[in-house]
């Protein structure tokens, strides 16, 4: 009885044993891989023409040209940009004439940026990811914290820096709450100046009434 028990444990034991197995192999066999999520759509517009260049693979936009993105909108009158490949990203905006950007870092920090030309470019060499935006003629910057411009602005967004390569120029902007406001002046009813000290004292060396006048006649 003791060796068949130890046979039926044994064979209940690797029953056991197979089931789970074959529900892990089911398991991983069946599930589904995570998928990456899709990447954001860019939408680039215009009022005027638009020219394609199919074999170059490059587009060109007239007239109020609109480019709108989840982290960033760039507003011009003519821009040429490079055709990615099939779920690729673009890589090369040349955009031109009063140029405007509004665009929103990793940490939420917004950024408002204008100029007559400014150059986007996107690429990956050996896993580190670049992107830059390089703004000329007139160019000038603006976040909450102040204002920048220079000959040319180099924004590099990949590592949140910014350069001006020439005649650099920036503004902070300094607010000052009640508590910073004023904290030399003395405070209402809680410290009064004190006395005037080197007021002019009393005459004290008057010379003393005359006690050593004459007598009188006698």
């Amino acid at each position: 009885m003791a060796v068949a028990g130890a046979g039926m444990l044994c064979a209940q034991v690797n029953t056991n044993t197979n089931a789970v197995d074959e529900i892990l192999a089911l398991v991983t066999t069946n599930a589904s891989a995570v998928k990456p999520p899709p990447r954001p759509e860019t939408l680039i517009e215009a009022d005027g023409p638009a020219d394609f260049d199919l074999a170059g693979r490059r587009v060109v936009y007239h007239e109020h040209v609109r480019v709108d993105s989840p982290d960033m909108k760039m507003r011009c009158e003519w821009l040429a940009a490079d055709l990615p490949q099939t779920g690729g990203r673009v890589t090369n905006i040349v955009a031109e004439t009063n140029v405007v950007i509004d665009a929103t870092d990793d940490k939420g920090q917004k950024m408002h940026a204008t100029g007559d030309r400014a150059v986007y470019v996107f690429n990956v060499q050996n896993g580190v990811t670049n992107e830059t935006i390089t703004l000329t003629g007139n160019a000038r910057l603006e976040n909450t914290q102040g204002w920048l411009t220079g000959d040319s602005i180099i924004w590099d967004r990949a590592n949140d820096r910014l350069s001006v390569p020439s005649n650099p120029k920036m503004v902070f902007h300094q607010t000052l709450n009640g508590a910073l406001a004023g904290t030399n002046a003395p405070v209402e009813g809680t410290h009064p100046p004190p006395a005037a000290t080197n007021s002019v004292a009393n005459d004290t060396n008057v010379p003393p009434a005359l006690t050593n006048r004459p007598s009188a006649a006698k």
